[in-house]
């Protein structure tokens, strides 16, 4: 190639993309802020449907942005266990836009197993209050710097005889 070849100048498609990806570093690490990944925590759970050997639960799962841009969720997946045990799991493809130092709620509808229910509320009867548990992967929308997926375990209890009665969720 001549040294005023104009194919000698055109940067292949990697190159390219590596430019690109150096640009998009050099203009986030001006902001100083690291990415904090988001909280998700247990807002709600109700019974749905049950049949035969499944019985399927909305749970609401709030999720708590504590970054400075917003972030563009296109779903998730969880585990849920109580009192240690694995008790319904289940994936969602709500898409949620969730403002910067806000928060929003995502429907997941998860399912369980008979054996499951029963293994999870075993000895129900000597305990005041349930442990749960879930964790997942929050599915990001886009690409970028962002990563494609955020993983989350959060964990809590809450009172029986207050869930029992209607007045109080998970803490």
């Amino acid at each position: 190639l001549a040294v005023n070849d104009p194919m000698r100048l055109r940067p292949t498609g990697s190159a390219a993309a590596a430019m690109l990806v150096m640009l998009k570093l050099a203009a986030s690490a001006g902001s100083g802020e690291p990415f904090e990944t988001p909280r998700v925590s247990l807002s709600n759970i109700q019974v749905q449907e049950s049949k035969g050997l499944e019985t399927a639960f909305l749970v609401l799962l709030r999720v708590t942005n504590p970054n400075d841009g917003q972030l563009d969720i296109k779903g998730l997946d969880c585990d849920l266990e109580i009192n240690g045990k694995p008790f319904a799991y289940g994936i969602s493809n709500t898409q949620v836009t969730v403002p910067a130092f806000g928060s929003e709620t995502i429907p997941v509808t998860v399912y369980s197993s008979v054996l499951d229910i029963v293994k999870g509320l075993f000895g129900l009867q000597q305990r005041e209050e349930l442990s749960y548990r879930v964790k997942g992967k929050v599915r990001m929308a886009g690409g970028g710097l962002m990563p494609s997926t955020l993983p989350f375990n959060s964990q809590g209890t809450v009172s029986i005889k207050e869930l029992a009665s209607g007045r109080r969720g998970p803490s």
